[in-house]
């Protein structure tokens, strides 16, 4: 059954490369407006022909009023529609529950390549939950009220644009960025976030042969260091960590180096990653 979907396209503007279409699939509680801002036309103005889909319940796409029964299979047969629609087979990056579900697709299906960006490793979410009830109990709350008393104002209160911006965001994005962002977030599907939490040991296998770029957060506050590494020994790369920016690494200050990162590893055939460190 068709689903209906939004799907943001932003075809070629500049010389068009010999790549295959991006197709850009956004973590928890966003949609694919995340992508909108920057990436997006950034890889349009070079030349890639780019998309980005808005999961079913997120967004502009249909099914908010049942998103708390949608659950991860919807969502990978969301990407998978969108896949099959598009010219060529397009290369998948995912960012956080969006890596998730591109990993999923991958050992599934053959993909060109797969981005996967602070992505919730293959093992699920639960070593992210443990990691910031311990180390940060105050954000993991503040997730959860957010979860709980949508839909926010624009008008964010002090108190929790400080909360989003440790858990989300660098010390060094505007305020303003912060509060327009959390005004376009949303509740997540708590049936997608419990499958999430239910331990997936044996989907720690990658696929051999897929080409995998890893790219984490030095100072992430959601998914950890450890699990990076998870997700890049799963897909037998090195992980690339990046600094001065946080978990909403598309719309945080140094966005440009990670997009520019992308671009080289696709028009370089998508080699292995080398383990380099961005600063």
């Amino acid at each position: 059954m068709s689903r209906e979907l939004e799907v943001l396209h932003h075809p070629p503007t500049g010389a068009a490369q010999d790549a295959p279409p991006l197709l850009f699939v956004h973590g928890g509680y966003t949609g694919a407006w995340c992508w909108d801002a920057h990436f997006l036309p950034w890889f349009a103005e070079r030349g890639f022909d780019a998309y980005a889909v808005s999961l079913s319940g997120h967004g502009g796409s249909a099914g908010r009023e049942r998103l708390d029964y949608l659950g991860l299979h919807d969502f990978k047969a969301d990407v998978m529609q969108v896949m099959g629609d598009l010219p060529r087979a397009p290369i998948l990056v995912g960012h956080s529950l969006g890596g998730y579900l591109v990993q999923a697709i991958a050992r599934q299906m053959p993909v060109p390549g797969i981005a996967l960006l602070a992505s919730v490793p293959p093992s699920g979410l639960a070593g992210s939950i443990s990691y910031m009830g311990f180390t940060a109990p105050h954000l993991l709350w503040g997730l959860g009220r957010h979860q709980f008393e949508h839909p926010l104002s624009s008008r964010l209160p002090e108190f929790d644009l400080v909360l989003m911006r440790e858990l989300l965001f660098s010390d060094e994005i505007d305020s303003a960025l912060i509060r327009d962002f959390a005004a376009l977030t949303q509740p997540e599907s708590m049936r997608a976030l419990t499958e999430l939490l239910i331990p997936h040991p044996f989907q720690a296998l990658g696929v051999a042969g897929v080409p995998a770029l890893v790219i984490g957060v030095e100072r992430d506050r959601v998914i950890p260091s450890g699990d990076v590494w998870a997700t890049a020994r799963a897909w037998r790369t090195e992980p690339q960590f990046f600094s001065h920016t946080g978990h909403a690494l598309m719309i945080d200050t140094g966005w440009e180096r990670i997009a520019a990162r992308i671009a080289q590893w696709v028009t370089a055939g998508m080699p292995p990653s080398t383990g380099e460190q961005h600063g």
